[in-house]
């Protein structure tokens, strides 16, 4: 459920990252079923996102409903008494996201909250001068507990820094990768005869997750990226192309020996507001397509996702406002369909509130 949910979340954070001018904004996530005429609807988790007053969020907080809204009633007693709908349902925290900025308004840090406040990783972001992510990396705090790794904190709280230490006769030297003053990354760089440096070793904390870095072309465009694990073990990678109209077109993702392992293929029909995607497996066999149709506003319209076989599996629907921005998502799925004719196609819905 865990790692559901927090695919969940990320989705709607790339889908919301534009949405400027909100305090607060609450997606609940709502599972309907039709029988017969009547409708059950259960209110199975929400994410409730907080903005300053830049447009940036602040923070993403998930929760587990328990409840059907069916059985959501208590007893009154006096004037009124009965049975009445209970409004306020039960829930409980199941992660919680808290974002950092630096002074230019450039995302420096994530951190993911268990539901007793316990800390799952934290995750850093460094830029390169064009304000381009150039390095991710994440790690977990808790194991974060060797004392050499500790670096020198003079000037107060540290967010990130780099240390460069040289050998007696100029001949390597040493980078210390520093994160709220913990080493997580050491690297050996040996010099050549023109002083250029030549990476020698590398070295992770046991308490980093993963590392990834970020190459882009002279258009600023992200071309592929490389991300190592445990002790800095390799991951694999992932590179991107792109049209003539800077969209991105292909992403192959390689493993960690270097192989294809998926392809992304995006196919756009401008005449038609359409665009296709195509994804693919390591031997470019066609595993599913996903279909995005867009309204007169550019905006997307009907998503539908079909299987290596051409049946549909999926059919998602968007509502927008007045104001052009998303207050509902209707997710049918296609699959789970019973052959009588009273089961109707199970829903789930997305709903938005702006505060």
């Amino acid at each position: 459920m865990t790692t559901k949910l927090m695919r969940i979340v990320f989705i709607y954070l790339i889908l919301l990252s534009t949405l400027l001018g909100w305090k607060t904004i609450t997606i609940k996530v709502y599972h309907i079923f039709e029988s017969f005429e009547t409708e059950t609807q259960e209110l199975k988790h929400s994410t409730v996102m907080n903005f300053n007053s830049q447009g940036l969020m602040t923070d993403s907080t998930i929760y587990n409903h328990l409840i059907p809204l069916s059985k959501k009633y208590i007893y009154i007693s006096g004037e009124n008494e009965g049975l009445t709908l209970q409004r306020k349902y039960e829930k409980e925290v199941v992660l919680s996201y808290n974002f950092e900025y630096s002074d230019n308004q450039k995302r420096i840090s994530t951190t993911l909250y268990g539901n007793q406040d316990s800390i799952y990783w934290k995750e850093y972001y460094k830029y390169d001068d064009n304000g381009l992510l150039y390095k991710k990396i994440r790690y977990n705090p808790e194991k974060a507990t060797n004392p050499e790794m500790i670096g020198n904190q003079n000037n107060g709280e540290m967010i990130w820094a780099e240390q460069y230490i040289y050998n007696d006769d100029g001949s390597s030297f040493k980078l210390k990768e520093l994160y709220d003053n913990y080493s997580l990354v050491i690297t050996n760089y040996l010099l050549d005869s023109l002083k250029n440096p030549i990476k020698n070793k590398e070295y992770f904390d046991p308490s980093v997750i993963f590392q990834t870095v970020f190459f882009h072309d002279i258009n600023k465009q992200l071309t592929h990226e490389v991300t190592s694990g445990y002790l800095g073990a390799s991951l694999g990678s992932t590179v991107y192309k792109y049209d003539e109209r800077k969209r991105k077109i292909k992403k192959t993702i390689y493993n960690e020996k270097g192989a294809i392992e998926k392809t992304h293929d995006t196919v756009f029909d401008d005449k038609n507001h359409i665009f296709y995607d195509y994804y693919s497996d390591s031997l470019v066999n066609f595993s599913l397509r996903k279909e995005t149709r867009l309204d007169s506003k550019n905006r997307i319209y009907v998503e539908t996702i079909l299987d290596n076989e051409e049946r549909f599996v999926e059919k998602n629907v968007y509502y927008y406002n007045e104001k052009d921005k998303i207050i509902e998502i209707k997710k049918y799925d296609m699959i789970r369909r019973d052959i009588s004719e009273e089961y109707k196609i199970p829903i789930r819905v997305h709903t938005y509130e702006y505060e």
